[in-house]
């Protein structure tokens, strides 16, 4: 049930009576929605890796993970400049596929995504990650009352991409409104061509920001809209609304010995500078080989193609709802 759906439920009474009913409505609307996220895993780094560590072996890893988001799984990963996706609506815990992607595949560049649904049914074409070109996209959070501004969304979106949103998630609309973004500002919405990290998250956080002021004008609740976007060189992560955390530094390192990498700042406690060898996004702290860092609420995180990485603050707009909040104060509690 969606907020909006909820509404039809409130009919009859005092108007302080409707405000009172709707606002309870809305918030357990919100809050059953607001535990009951995806979760996303995702890095780039300067050397081939692979994710079985993460995926699979460590500590509280995506498949444990998997258990309660079982309404499918994703993979998004690059050979060359070309990036593919594997996918599936069976639990990632229970699919073989998964364990021999994780154990096989080496990148350097990976989007990992576990779904559990609230916009758009159990469907292959409805997991993340989502591919146009070069660009990969994953979300974990949701558009609150989408089919309110859906038409606003979709007005910003060409003609002819419109056919190209194969399912029915908002996630999937609000990843091609945010390539219209890109394209608006010049950037090559395939991703093929080189640009500026930096760049690519400004527009992404503008276009969030005018996502924000629009379900502002619905009065909506604010939207959860944690997201890792790369074309496999600019890697973007965001997050707007519940936890999300990355890393660049380690404790340790399983693979030291054999690392190529001549430049091995991640094993300094502190970076030294903005240049970092990898960066690991991820909904929930993973193991303990990495110094996990709590993104800011509304702040942006960048990766350029030399390995510079940058951190944008909020945008006017953004806000984290009541609702989540709450939810998140829980958590910490």
């Amino acid at each position: 049930m969606t907020v909006a759906d909820s509404r039809q439920g409130v009919s009859r009474g005092s108007p302080s009576r409707l405000l009172e009913s709707w606002s309870r409505i809305r918030y357990d609307s919100c809050h059953w929605i607001a535990q009951k996220m995806c979760r996303l895993f995702g890095f780039r780094s300067s050397v081939q890796s692979g994710t079985h560590r993460s995926l699979v072996e460590a500590e509280n890893a995506l498949v444990e993970q998997s258990e309660a988001h079982s309404d499918g799984w994703g993979m998004a990963y690059y050979i060359d400049r070309d990036a593919y996706i594997l996918k599936s609506d069976v639990a990632a815990h229970n699919c073989e596929r998964f364990q021999l992607a994780s154990s096989r595949l080496q990148s350097n560049t990976f989007v990992v995504h576990v779904r559990r649904a609230t916009v758009g049914n159990n469907d292959y074409l409805n997991s993340h990650p989502f591919r146009f070109g070069r660009w990969t996209f994953a979300h974990n959070g949701t558009l609150f009352d989408f089919d309110l501004y859906k038409q606003w969304l979709l007005g910003h979106i060409k003609p002819n991409r419109k056919p190209l949103i194969l399912g029915n998630t908002d996630s999937e609309h609000f990843f091609h409104y945010l390539l219209a973004a890109l394209e608006k500002a010049g950037i090559d919405p395939s991703g093929h061509e080189n640009m500026e990290a930096s760049l690519v998250a400004q527009v992404v956080r503008d276009a969030v920001d005018q996502l924000f002021a629009e379900v502002e004008h619905h009065d909506c609740p604010a939207p959860i809209v944690n997201f890792i976007l790369t074309n496999g060189d600019v890697f973007i992560a965001m997050r707007a609304g519940l936890e999300l955390y990355f890393a660049t530094q380690k404790n340790r390192c399983g693979d030291f010995e054999k690392c190529e990498e001549p430049r091995k700042v991640c094993m300094e406690a502190v970076r030294p500078d903005n240049r970092v060898n990898h960066l690991i996004v991820s909904s929930e702290r993973i193991g303990k080989e990495d110094i996990w860092e709590e993104l800011p609420q509304g702040h942006v995180v960048s990766l350029s193609k030399g390995f510079e990485m940058d951190i944008l603050e909020p945008a006017p707009h953004f806000k984290v709802s009541s609702e989540v909040a709450k939810v998140l104060a829980r958590r910490q509690a």
